[in-house]
């Protein structure tokens, strides 16, 4: 293990000089690498990466639209409450070990709901337990019925092995055993920097043309991530913001592919913090955004605008919400001074990363001009994303601009930024709002549960506790001769992957 780690922490212009072209796929990543630990982290690329090492129960497949099986082969609904799920006997450990069973299964949601560290609860706040009906055969009781029971846990409910966790050290072993299912492993975590990984050519269905070996190598900025595609440093760099794409086009090596996204921009509000706990304050900010300027402007037409918080490439969308939060500088003056400040103001702090979204400081630049054009006295903060997102998760942002990854199934997440209780990182609470996501999870006809969440989406717009503003194009460049297609999770399902 120690030499594997040794051998891939090589600069990866050597390591891409010393293995066949088609063996090792490099990849950039603009996202923090903080731990090892794979309960430890909320984000889209860390719940990807850790389904492909150690597996999760399933996956959305976005050519198919479906959800597909991974460690789960099938699954079938018994009642309002009451999921089946049927584990995979043709899975071998990384080691050799056995596949999964349903020990595993408990041992891992056990991780989930009660490690210290763990970042994972909300996408099993609603399961009540979970029960064995043999080895590999386990029910999901939820403590009320369920509907998006599937988009909650696929994708991010990671299956970790209980032998290995009382064998090689406890919480220990994610550093020194990160041995799972998935169809790679994992050889080297450098913090910040680099994650790289090796094909399990044990696992089912391997395709030969798939990258041997894989390395995610951080590259915060754009300028860098697209010179190391020119360079031939990286095959595929993710996130080329609009005004970089120009650099890739009519270059011969390099190709250019286009997905939309189904993770949505927007702005947050910590809504018991003044003046954000008042609605016509939060009204106002979103009458003075022009999401269509910022669009053509700064995204260079890259983006599909928001209307609401449920976009095209969600469960559930139909078409955009009936009451559109218009753009008028007017209103917003209009309504600071209803709610006070006639005289000007008030003073907010709005926060951002750098480097983490596609052109953030320029479009919170832009979104600033704006609010203080409308009246406020706004003041922009560029921390690092690490330290915002802490913030964030713990309700002490009191404005910000972030994206949310994962969010095929808008209820899930709506429920976690505007339920309340679930988490404090708006703190809103509206008892019309709650009533309305317990009648969504009680719906399981898809039509009636569409119309619900259609109730959700203009209740949110209206009360503007969050502004919803648009989903990137995921743009990526890409070598030739790697056959990549991305899709709306941003994300790379490595085994589609050909060199």
């Amino acid at each position: 293990m120690i030499a594997a780690a040794i051998a891939i922490a090589a600069p990866a212009s050597a390591q891409t000089a010393q293995r066949p072209a088609n063996e090792t796929l490099v990849v950039t990543t603009a996202d923090t690498l903080v731990t090892r630990h794979p309960y430890a982290e909320s984000s889209a690329q860390m719940y990807s990466i850790w389904c492909q090492v150690y597996g999760c129960l399933g996956r959305y497949d976005y050519a198919q639209r479906k959800f597909v099986g991974q460690l789960a082969e099938r699954w079938e609904q018994r009642d309002e409450v009451t999921w089946r799920f049927h584990l995979r006997k043709d899975l071998v450990r990384h080691d050799g070990g056995p596949g999964p069973t349903v020990a595993d299964v408990l041992h891992s949601y056990n991780q989930v709901m009660t490690d210290p560290q763990s970042q994972g609860r909300f996408y099993l706040s609603s399961v009540k337990e979970i029960r064995r009906v043999d080895d590999h055969t386990f029910d999901v009781v939820t403590k009320e019925p369920a509907s998006s029971l599937l988009g909650q846990l696929f994708d991010k409910f990671t299956i970790t092995s209980e032998e290995i966790f009382k064998t090689q050290g406890g919480v220990a072993s994610y550093n020194t055993a990160p041995i799972g299912w998935g169809p790679y492993k994992l050889t080297n975590f450098a913090i910040s920097d680099r994650i790289a990984l090796e094909r399990h050519d044990a696992y089912p269905a391997k395709v030969e043309t798939s990258p041997r070996n894989v390395l995610f190598r951080r590259i915060p900025e754009p300028d860098q991530r697209v010179t190391a595609l020119l360079n031939g440093e990286v095959q595929i760099a993710r996130l080329i913001p609009p005004q970089l794409v120009g650099r890739l086009e009519n270059v011969p090596s390099v190709e250019i592919r286009r997905a939309p996204s189904n993770e949505p921009m927007f702005i947050g509000f910590s809504v018991k913090t003044k003046p954000w706990d008042d609605p016509r304050v939060r009204r106002a900010a979103a009458m003075a955004i022009n999401k269509d300027v910022i669009i053509q402007r700064i995204l260079f037409g890259m983006a599909d605008r928001l209307d609401g918080p449920v976009g095209a490439q969600q469960i559930c969308y139909t078409t955009p919400i009936d009451q559109k939060t218009p753009y008028d500088v007017a209103g917003a003056r209009k309504l600071l001074a209803e709610a006070g400040y006639a005289g000007g103001g008030p003073v907010v702090d709005f926060f951002t990363a750098t480097g983490r979204y596609i052109s953030d400081r320029q479009i919170a630049e832009a979104i600033t001009q704006m609010l203080n054009q409308a009246g406020f006295k706004a003041t922009l903060h560029t921390p690092e994303f690490a330290g915002l997102w802490a913030n964030v998760r713990a309700g002490k942002a009191p404005m910000y601009y972030m994206g949310r990854g994962l969010a095929l199934e808008p209820s899930e997440w709506l429920s976690q930024y505007f339920e309340t209780g679930v988490t404090p990182r708006i703190g809103y609470d509206n008892p019309k709002l709650n009533e309305l996501f317990e009648r969504e999870r009680k719906t399981f006809d898809i039509i009636e549960r569409c119309k619900i969440i259609r109730e959700i989406s203009q209740l949110i717009e209206t009360e503007a506790p969050g502004i919803f503003l648009w989903n990137h194009q995921y743009v990526s460049g890409v070598r030739k001769g790697v056959r990549y297609v991305p899709d709306a999770s941003g994300e790379i399902w490595l085994p589609d992957v050909r060199l």
